[in-house]
């Protein structure tokens, strides 16, 4: 399964030092390169080991008309990912932003969180457990809901 990060769930893995979670469970990763820009602007601690990891995985989107009316609504990031997801088929969009999500859902597109992610990781045996990150995140301004984080919690059983 291929799947293709927008910056924030890049961050937020980087921040509580899981980025290799998404080695471990997909086949390829995707970084479109709008993110890779996003990144590379930002001068946070964790920026040099995020640039470095991603390198390997930057792309360019093919369909710059689309990518450029996603743009309207949606940050580069994101509008570049969604395009990609539908030039890469069997895709996964690993989307934490609200609006971006509801539109690749409308798009008929697969999506999955930072969350989801932490969930499949514990699922699949390569955590044992959840709550030390989504706390580890909201230490560092990673808003997250209450309600999302019970229900993550729940789910593993934690």
């Amino acid at each position: 399964m291929i799947i293709i990060a927008d910056s924030s769930p890049l961050i937020s893995l980087a921040i509580i030092k899981k980025l290799h979670l998404l080695d471990d469970i997909f086949q390829e990763i995707i970084v479109p390169f709008s993110v890779y820009e996003e990144i590379a602007q930002t001068d946070k601690k964790f920026s040099s080991t995020l640039q470095e990891w991603t390198k390997p995985y930057i792309k360019r989107c093919n369909n710059i008309e689309a990518f450029n009316a996603y743009k309207l609504s949606l940050g580069k990031g994101e509008s570049e990912a969604i395009v990609l997801s539908k030039e890469f088929k069997n895709s996964i969009l690993l989307l934490d932003d609200k609006k971006a999500r509801k539109v690749a859902k409308l798009e008929n597109q697969k999506v999955i969180g930072t969350i989801g992610i932490l969930i499949s990781a514990k699922d699949k045996g390569l955590i044992s457990e959840i709550k030390s990150s989504l706390m580890l995140l909201e230490e560092h301004e990673i808003h997250l809901s209450k309600a999302l984080i019970e229900k993550a919690l729940q789910m593993t059983g934690e």
